[in-house]
């Protein structure tokens, strides 16, 4: 097997759906979880997605040949001096098949690699044939200051003007950045080399939140829909927002300091109104 054929794949789901889709072209979807996913918000969306569309796993990435492991350490479960599970960092790829005439839609949810990027990319192209590829939409989330009494921002990131204007379209503000990239701008770049159209989608999450922003998550999923034309059921998640967006009002009207803070950020966010920065 040569190097460009890294990937571990269900060979048989893989053959079926290929052959099912040959008519079809496809859209992708890609979260990467740690550093570019603050509060969860691209894997939260991304695992939203594959639930409610019931998107069947095809296969993934193996491993071994993209991470520091002591940088981010395989997960152990020990029990009374006996291991019972071992893993390591995951990256699933999963396929939901239109009934309708518009794409299908490829799901990539893992963990940032941190070495041998252009491997890993070639891992993915791999996996699918991307001559039918429609759209790569990769999605991230940062921390932000930003309070939650506000429409959550997306901010977007892509390699032509064209597309730029278009994301301007769906109210989704362009980035300035120069600075430390992650993944994401090296798959913008290749994706390009390969004629394939990408993008980035980027969730602006408020600093103070503790754990999975579920309000960024929804409005990040609200514009990766609408660039991409899917239709999927977002109810769910929406009150999932509202239900977070009523615990930090309450948190707010018990906690004097915590008003104060949100207000502060709020001050500061409504007069300030800075181009959105992302890690990239």
């Amino acid at each position: 097997m040569s190097q460009i054929c890294v990937a571990r794949i269900v060979v048989k789901r893989v053959a079926r759906l290929r052959r099912e889709s040959d008519s079809n072209s496809f859209n992708m979807i890609i979260a990467f979880g740690g550093w570019p996913d603050a509060k969860r918000v691209a894997t939260y969306a991304a695992e939203y997605l594959i639930d409610k569309l019931r998107a069947e796993k095809i296969g993934e990435i193996d491993s071994t040949r993209f991470y520091d492991f002591a940088v981010e350490r395989p997960l152990v479960e020990i029990e009374r001096g006996l291991i019972k599970s071992y893993e390591l960092p995951q990256n699933e790829l999963y396929m939901w098949k239109s009934k309708s005439e518009t794409q299908d839609l490829a799901i990539l949810i893992g963990a940032e690699p941190h070495i041998n990027w252009s491997e890993y990319v070639d891992s993915i192209f791999h996996l699918l044939d991307f001559k039918k590829a429609h759209r790569l939409c990769l999605l991230g989330g940062l921390v932000d200051r930003i309070p939650h009494t506000v429409e959550p921002l997306i901010s977007g990131v892509a390699p032509t003007q064209e597309l730029m204007e278009e994301m301007k379209l769906h109210d989704i503000e362009p980035t300035e950045y120069t600075g430390p990239s992650g993944i994401h701008s090296f798959i913008l770049r290749e994706s390009e080399k390969r004629g394939v159209t990408a993008f980035s989608l980027w969730g602006h999450a408020p600093e103070y939140i503790e754990n999975a922003d579920s309000r960024t998550a929804h409005q990040l999923l609200c514009k990766t829909t609408s660039m991409l034309r899917i239709q999927v059921d977002l109810e769910d998640l929406h009150s999932e927002a509202d239900l977070l967006k009523k615990q930090l009002d309450g948190a707010m009207r018990r906690d004097q300091t915590f008003s104060q803070l949100v207000h502060s950020i709020e001050v500061e966010y409504n007069a300030t109104r800075r181009k959105p920065g992302y890690i990239a």
